[in-house]
């Protein structure tokens, strides 16, 4: 079981979001007060998911260098600050940066790489925002089919 958690298949597929995230809340108020349309959403059920999500994804691919795809997002959200904070305070909401990433377990591969420069840091300080790293094991050269 715990195996199955961790391993993400024959691919590597990185990639990040912002995610706004509460028990319940309006997610098409998000998207009409920040003028940005989600990636997907997520809706409170029972018994899973487990609360709601507004979130934008910026996908990487196989990418080993994930820092230009966090400058694309805070390029993205860096100029909406104002906006973040208005509607955390407003909706009693939570801000967070995702990192979903997978390692390849082939020893010829690099692993994924960046950095949390000084600008990502203080919109991360200005938003309150949490980071969050989700890392699974990805397997291009067929070692844990045999």
């Amino acid at each position: 079981m715990y195996e199955k958690l961790t391993y993400s298949g024959n691919e590597c597929n990185n990639y990040l979001y912002f995610s706004f995230d509460a028990e319940y809340f309006d997610t098409k108020k998000i998207t009409e007060e920040l003028n940005i349309e989600p990636t997907s959403v997520m809706m409170k059920k029972e018994p899973v998911p487990k609360s709601t999500a507004w979130k934008y994804q910026i996908d990487a691919g196989n990418e080993i260098d994930l820092e230009n795809y966090l400058e694309k997002l805070i390029d993205i959200i860096e100029p909406k600050i104002e906006i973040i904070n208005r509607l955390k305070e407003k909706y009693n909401l939570t801000t967070r940066i995702q990192f979903v990433i997978d390692i390849d377990i082939n020893p010829e591969s690099s692993t994924p790489y960046f950095g949390l420069n000084k600008r990502t840091i203080e919109f991360l300080a200005k938003t309150g925002t949490e980071v969050d790293f989700d890392l699974y094991k990805a397997d291009t050269i067929g070692l844990l089919n045999n």
